[in-house]
């Protein structure tokens, strides 16, 4: 287990004073579902601190003192979702919704899940019936997630035009990244990197400008925006690919130094 960040481990311990406050007289309806949400508070920390097995353990305390809350359900599908273990992820989704009146996230969530298991058609439905529940007030996630779903199915017009959506309501770096992805495959690369730029802008460690460069021709900019992925994730795969890309580059480099 991830062992805790110090700022995390006050907000813990805060919050296991909170529960064991909670304990003391617990017995009521009204102090259990105190109890149960102050667990779902230090699951959520331990989730943010990459502490899943913690925060597995934590939603599931939560869980057995209310058993039919959706978001717990949600939460213990995120702890999941996010150490790959797809299954136990979509059980804990599809208990959520089968919760009442379960939020829109889960929609999203779940959603996200089915676009990594390669199943798009599914998610563009959950995304859609997102949008269509008033309460959601984060419509610019589910549109992205209707763009990578239309991706998948080689649907690239109708993925810009999610992508595109998805950047009236907020200027997401990951739908910037997507929306050039989708011009890339449209053969737009003057798009494309106009779009991996406003990415990069956002969030500077998002890989496919250099990629959309050399498209282009745009050598030297392209080995820039390559040493900078490096630079900012060297022991990442995209930085080992880019190292790739930079090798294949280099004696054209040199020769064109020598003419």
């Amino acid at each position: 287990m991830k062992p805790l960040p110090t700022n995390y481990r006050l907000l813990a311990f805060a919050l296991l004073l909170a529960v064991a406050g909670v304990l003391l007289g617990c017995g009521t309806i009204a102090e259990q579902r105190a109890q149960a949400d102050n667990y779902y508070r230090l699951a959520q920390t331990y989730l943010g601190a990459e502490s899943y097995e913690a925060a597995e353990q934590t939603i599931r305390q939560a869980l057995s003192l209310r058993p039919r809350e959706p978001s717990y359900f949600e939460l213990l599908a995120l702890t999941y979702q996010v150490r790959n273990r797809f299954d136990l992820a979509e059980d804990a989704y599809r208990q959520a919704l089968q919760q009442s009146n379960p939020p829109p996230s889960v929609l999203v969530n779940y959603s996200t899940l089915l676009l990594l298991r390669g199943r798009p058609e599914e998610a563009l439905d959950l995304a859609q019936r997102a949008l269509k529940n008033p309460g959601y007030d984060r419509p610019a996630l589910a549109h992205v997630n209707m763009g990578l779903a239309y991706s998948q199915q080689g649907q690239f017009e109708l993925a810009v035009a999610q992508f595109r959506r998805a950047l009236t309501y907020r200027s997401l770096p990951e739908a910037y990244h997507n929306l050039g992805l989708a011009y890339n495959r449209m053969e737009r690369p003057d798009a494309a990197i106009q779009a991996f730029r406003e990415a990069v802008r956002l969030r500077p460690a998002y890989a496919g400008l250099g990629d959309a460069l050399l498209a282009a021709g745009q050598v030297d900019e392209a080995r820039r925006a390559l040493e900078r992925v490096i630079a900012l994730q060297p022991d990442s795969p995209l930085a080992a690919a880019s190292r790739e890309k930079l090798d294949r580059l280099a004696p054209a480099s040199a020769s064109e130094r020598i003419q």
